[in-house]
């Protein structure tokens, strides 16, 4: 995340923060941590040092390491009194009372500080540098500051005029703006190349408060942001909440090819570079010949006049550079001038040699390429064979666009278990309203089950019943506390394995569609397949397909699924809705 991002992301989520109290710390991974923070709700805090920051869960170890602990000693239960970005600089303080600070750096490899009235009193890893030394009993120095986009905005063209760097690199090191610093000059209409401004001024200073106008998230080609960005085509993706795009950036960020498949494109890229120089040498040496020979009784007196001492030239190299038709040359005076186009011919003819060798050893590296894309294909499909499973995968389930979990029984067995081990306080039952159709639990744990997660979850719920199929298109469903769902039917009413009666008001959702989508998501670090409603895939997906009750058989789409995301035939089954499938959209397929 650069400096901006930051900044964003605490206008946008400091409010959850900022007056709540310290709950859990846990280190989940190298230099990850996890911070579980109370106001009124719990919200897991994710940090990586290596530059990320946003609200998501991770799976927490059993222990502690030594500096979690010390870290839970010093700030368990404590008020976090303010919460904020230091300057404007890639580092955030948490103040809670007694002195305290833990301060946390995202630039480089990252660093957690905990200081006392501004003394170091432990950090996760201690340095030195020149400038500053991160060791205990020291006065916490933060490294040497840019200036403010916003609170320094007026010397911005002072700068500018006196940096030795063009505009747009005096934005991003002088005023911390990294990559945005090319959104800024493309929205002031300057060129970001030139060295100094003075009409500009005023249009710079409006673009940079423009980029300051956050508006949620959104995705671009390696890229993310708080604000649409003009500096790329239409966003790959948006998002209502810059927490929510960061999560879903990172998510397929994870994605990303392994060193080894990394390596071997690499080296097709530069087999690919050197034969465009070897084809652009061979050009220009050959129209360079060409134009010997074109200029043939000119550069033969020219010559001749050097050896009678009329003209200068390098004696010692015996060579001379001249221009013909704009193309510079150097000539051999010892040499004839059909030998001197002869030495660029024969450049021009290695260069097509060398292209000659370099286009074979493209294919090899190609044929490399996909040899290897299979082995980590294969790889992938063993990993996820092997994968962690976790308990809810027992029943059908799915996690909400909100982030919840949703389970519905399966059979009568698991219908009877879904509300009888995992209906609690706080969670919300489901039912489709229709007969033969599974017990579908909304999961609070702890958070606030939104209209979002009702809707998706009324729509797992019709389309996982014997709806889909019968081919409906859509069906009503409704949701109750657990308090109204129970086994005491009617006096002396029989109440079958598998079925439970609801008492009371039914909330109903009316026109819910018979619509799913298979996609591959992350959960706690564990890629898997989900089938569930389409918003809920959208979110954590950029690959999936779009379904509803349809012609194709469920076990024949069953084995495209095990093709596209290497699951076994048998588990993309046992996700998939009851009958068959129409496909209505193939996104990023």
């Amino acid at each position: 995340m650069l400096s901006l991002d930051i900044y964003a992301w605490l206008k946008e989520n400091r409010e959850f923060i900022e007056g709540g109290f310290f709950k859990k710390i846990y280190q989940v991974g190298e230099r990850e941590f996890l911070f579980k923070i109370y106001k009124g709700e719990t919200k897991p805090l994710y940090v990586n040092l290596r530059g990320w920051l946003f609200f998501d869960d991770r799976e927490t170890p059993l222990e502690p390491s030594m500096f979690v602990m010390f870290l839970r000693k010093r700030f368990s239960g404590k008020k976090i009194v303010k919460f904020y970005q230091f300057n404007f600089d890639r580092i955030i303080i948490f103040e809670v009372p007694n002195g305290y600070s833990l301060i946390i750096e995202l630039f480089g490899d990252g660093n957690i500080i905990v200081t006392r009235d501004g003394i170091i009193e432990r950090a996760y890893k201690e340095r030195e540098w020149r400038h500053r030394r991160i060791i205990k009993g020291e006065e916490y120095v933060p490294p040497p500051q840019s200036l403010h986009p916003l609170k320094d905005i007026e010397r911005v063209c002072d700068e500018i005029n006196s940096s030795q760097y063009d505009i747009v690199r005096t934005l991003a090191r002088r005023f911390n703006l990294g990559k945005y610093a090319e959104e800024v000059c493309i929205r002031a209409g300057v060129d970001k190349n030139a060295k100094n401004v003075s009409k500009e001024c005023n249009k710079l200073k409006e673009a940079i408060k423009e980029i300051f106008r956050f508006s949620g998230g959104y995705i671009y080609p390696g890229f993310f942001s708080p604000l649409e960005l003009k500096m790329f085509d239409e966003p790959e993706k948006k998002f209502e909440s810059f927490n929510e795009a960061i999560k879903n950036y990172i998510s397929e960020e994870s994605k990303v090819e392994n060193p080894e498949v990394l390596k071997v494109r690499r080296r097709i890229e530069e087999i690919e570079k050197s034969i465009e120089n070897f084809e652009g040498e061979a050009e220009k040496s050959r129209k360079i010949g060409d134009l010997i020979y074109a200029h043939f009784a000119e550069i033969e007196d020219m010559f001749n006049r050097m050896k009678r001492g009329e003209l200068n030239y390098d004696r010692k190299g015996k060579s001379v550079e001249i221009e013909l038709e704009g193309e510079k040359i150097k000539l051999y005076v010892d040499k004839s001038v059909g030998e001197n186009a002869g030495i660029y011919y024969d450049r021009s003819k290695k260069m097509r040699e060398k292209i000659k060798g370099a286009r074979e050893a493209l294919e090899k590296a190609k044929e490399e390429l996909k040899k290897v894309k299979k082995k980590e294909e294969k790889k992938k499909k063993e990993i996820r064979k092997n994968r962690r499973r976790f308990w809810f995968e027992k029943y059908r389930w799915f996690i909400s666009s909100e982030g919840i979990l949703v389970i519905a029984g399966r059979d009568a067995k698991t219908n009877e278990e879904v509300v009888k081990k995992h209906l609690g306080n706080g969670d919300l039952y489901m039912h489709a309203d229709i007969h033969g159709a599974p017990s579908v639990v909304i999961k609070s744990e702890g958070k606030e089950i939104g209209e979002k997660t009702l809707q998706e979850a009324a729509q797992f719920a019709v389309s996982m019943s014997k709806a889909w199929n019968a081919g409906f298109g859509n069906l009503s469903a409704y949701w109750v506390y657990p308090s109204q769902v129970s086994k005491m039917g009617e006096s002396g009413e029989y109440v079958a394995r598998g079925a439970w009666v609801v008492h009371g008001k039914r909330n109903y959702i009316h026109k819910v569609p018979l619509q799913l989508a298979v996609g591959e998501i992350e959960y706690q670090r564990v890629k898997m397949v989900m089938c569930a409603p389409p918003d809920s895939v959208r979110v954590r997906a950029s690959k999936y397909i779009l379904i509803e009750p349809g012609d194709i058989k469920k076990d024949e789409f069953a084995k495209e699924i095990s093709r596209i995301y290497g699951i076994s035939v048998e588990e993309a089954l046992r996700i998939l809705p009851p009958g068959r499938i129409r496909v209505l959209e193939r996104k990023g397929l």
